[in-house]
Parts: structure tokens; sequence; C-alpha cells
């Protein structure tokens, strides 16, 4: 979880540096990275099947095949450039806002084009919290916080001089630099003479049966994030479309929830790599307990948070609202943020359990559930809502919390089922 608390405070720190450069700057920047985060998460899901794998491997004590693992989705990251180069040179117009292409467009282009270094990094931090190092992955993604943070300072207000970056595009120059900083520093130690000799990690010679088998896990899982990813998407664009003021309450809104989704990043990559060494361990009867472990983990970490949203709220609205406003807007977004603290606890508990599932290689059926049901409850009745005059920010974010509620019940059945172990060492 800090490793992934790491990771969401560079999107968040961006969004707050720009909040502070323009609102038009923030508000571009945050319509871009949901279109940037449907491809991230798309490749990062596909990526991390490795670390169910691994973690396989390690509880089967098969060391030796653990880097082969890795570099099977390293090789397939590396492939994602053919997608990534032409999405960046022609997709953006299409994707962002024409109100918003000025500050969208910059960071839209460089981050998509950059996003299969992502993969790497997530192949590489799955293997390390597998075998149980995930105190490294923690201080690689700090150190390239740490960097990000002063670039996009510099860059973004034009410090020193430097004018050629200023706005978005700096901050999008500083989320770029601290992917290849974090990716920099895993393969220093996955490369590591002791790393490598005991797990392997130079058997980079590509084996496409292996890859193939793989994908099948994972590359359902990845198109199956896409489509989720999209109908956020989706639904930022119709909401951007009511106002300016409703494109900057949903951007708010989206920020603080892709920062407090650290907490479910973190809970469902270590339940997934827990999970996966209890069954190549053969100890498939404490995945239930490890289950209500998480559960309790999360529902801690959201009565913490609830004290800011609900009787605090003014200390999150007014780091990213820097001018006057309409109190009417104040109020509204005090609301919507409860609502994104009510759907932060329900998709914990979703993600809880999807990580049990994942660490048994049911990675397909997690994500195909996910884009399913929000495509069907909430974007396609947001956009027949929007064409009646009748969609508002509450409303998008009430459906939300009703998709999740559902995903939740589906993914704790299919639990009960056993149906979900799927990955055969």
């Amino acid at each position: 979880m800090i490793s992934a608390l790491s990771s969401h405070t560079m999107i968040i720190l961006d969004q707050l540096v720009l909040a502070r450069f323009s609102i038009n700057a923030m508000t571009g920047a945050s319509s871009a990275t949901v279109w940037c985060s449907a491809l991230q998460y798309s490749i990062m899901t596909t990526t991390m099947v490795a670390g169910a794998f691994v973690g396989n491997y390690n509880g089967a004590k098969k060391y030796h095949l653990t880097g082969t693992a890795v570099w099977q989705m390293i090789w397939f990251s590396l492939s994602i450039f053919a997608i990534t180069i032409p999405l960046s040179m022609f997709a953006g117009k299409y994707c962002i806002p024409p109100l918003l292409h000025e500050f969208g467009l910059p960071y839209f282009q460089i981050t998509v084009l950059f996003t299969p270094i992502c993969g790497i990094c997530h192949a590489m931090s799955g293997f390390f919290v597998a075998i149980g190092r995930g105190m490294l992955v923690t201080t690689s993604v700090l150190i390239a916080n740490a960097i990000n943070v002063i670039i996009d300072i510099v860059l973004v207000f034009g410090y020193f001089g430097i004018h050629e970056f200023t706005g978005s595009r700096g901050a999008a120059i500083g989320t770029v630099t601290a992917w290849f900083v974090n990716c920099g520093i895993l393969s220093i130690f996955f490369f590591k003479q002791s790393i490598r000799e005991k797990y392997g990690t130079l058997n980079f010679k590509f084996h496409f049966h292996k890859l193939v088998g793989y994908l099948k896990l994972g590359a359902v899982g990845g198109i199956g994030h896409i489509c989720e990813m999209l109908a956020w998407s989706f639904i930022y664009y119709i909401l951007a479309r009511i106002g300016t003021e409703t494109a900057m309450m949903q951007s708010i809104a989206v920020s603080v929830n892709i920062f407090l989704a650290f907490v479910v990043s973190g809970l469902e990559k270590g339940m997934m790599s827990i999970t996966a060494n209890l069954l190549g361990s053969g100890l498939k009867n404490k995945t239930k307990a490890l289950m209500k472990n998480g559960i309790t983990i999360h529902l801690t970490f959201t009565a913490v948070a609830s004290v800011f949203f609900l009787f605090f709220p003014e200390i999150i609205t007014e780091n990213f609202i820097r001018f006057e406003v309409d109190k009417t807007i104040l109020q509204e977004t005090r609301f919507v943020l409860r609502l994104v603290l009510l759907y932060f606890m329900i998709d914990g508990i979703c993600w809880v359990i999807a990580g049990v599932l994942e660490g048994g290689g049911d990675v397909g059926f997690t994500m195909g559930t996910v884009a399913v049901c929000v495509w069907s409850i909430v974007t396609i009745p947001s956009y027949i809502l929007s064409k009646l005059g009748c969609l508002n920010i509450k409303l998008t974010w009430s459906l939300l919390i009703m998709a999740c509620s559902t995903i939740s019940s589906v993914f704790y059945f299919r639990f009960k089922s056993g149906k979900w172990m799927r990955i055969n060492i």
C-alpha cells in the first residue's frame, strides 16, 4: 500500500501543482489522465499476471521459473509501443473535449507515448512483491515520486528560465521521467547477482507459448480494464459537456478517488501475491481468512478518511479550488466528495475479493465483470440521462456506487464457487 500511495501521489501532485498554475490546466490534464489511465491500467492488469505466476513458483520453491514469467511480460510491454506511438500522435483531439484541448492534448500525447514503461515497472514490481521484497518497490517509487515533484514544480511554473514546458506539458514530463527512474532502480536489483542466480532473471529468451499462456489469463483482464476505463472516460466527457463547473467538480472527485485508491490498489496486489503463494504451498484453506483480514484493513482506512470527508471537507476543496466560486458550487463539491468516500468504501471491498481471485489466475473474470457492470449500470444510463437533460454529477456517482455494490456481490459468489483457481504449476 505504501508503494501504491507513492505511485498514486504522482497523479494527485500533478493535479495540485497544475491547480496552482491554472484551473484550466488542472481540468485539461485531468481529462487526459482518465484516457491515459485506460491504457496504463490495461497494461498493468495484463503484466501483473506475472506476479501471480511468480508467487505460485515461489510458494512451490520452483525459483528458476520466475525470471522467465517476468521477461515475457517485459517483451509484451515493449511491443505496446506499436500502439502508443500512433495513439499519441493522432487520438488526442478525439478523446479530449475541445474546450480542454490547450492543456489536455500535451499531457495526453506525452503520457500515452511512454505508457509501456509502466508495464515494465509493474512486471518487475510484481516480481519483487511476490518474492517478499516489497520494501524495495516502495523505496524505488518514493525516489521516483520525489523526482516527479521537483520536475513538476520547475517545469510547470518555468523556474530557472525554463519556459518551454510550462503548464500540463511540464507535469507530463515529470511523470514520465519518474516512470523511467522507477524502472531503472528496479532493473538494477532485478539483475543483481544474488537475484539473478536464484530466480533466473537473465532468462530473457522470448517464449511464444509461455507468453500466450500468460496472456490467456492476463490479456482478457487487460481488455476488460480498457473497457472499464473507457467507460470512466466517456462519463467524464459527458459531464464535461454539461459545463466547466461540472468538469471541475468531476476533476476533483476523480483526482481524490485516484489518490485514495492507493489503499485499494495496494490491498489488491497484496492479496494477489499472498493468495498465489498460499495456493502454490497447498494452503487454499487460508484464503478466506486472508480476505476477511484485507476487508478489515480497508474499513479501518475508510474510517480514518471519513474524518476529513465528513467534518473537514474544506481541507480538500481549498487545495484544488484556488479562486473564488459560488458557495453553491462549493457545497455541491463537498457533497460529491462524500459520495466518493462511500464509493471508496465499497470499491475497496470489491478489490480485496478481486485480489484473491486474481491470485488464482481469474483476472479475466474480474475485469470483465467490472467492465460490463460499469457500462450497463453507469455509462449507458448516464448517456441517456444526459440526452434527456436530467444528468448531474451527484446522480452519476450514485450510479457508480450501485455498480460497485453489484460487482462486490458477483465477486463474492465467484469466490464461494471455487472456479477462480485457474493456475496449474
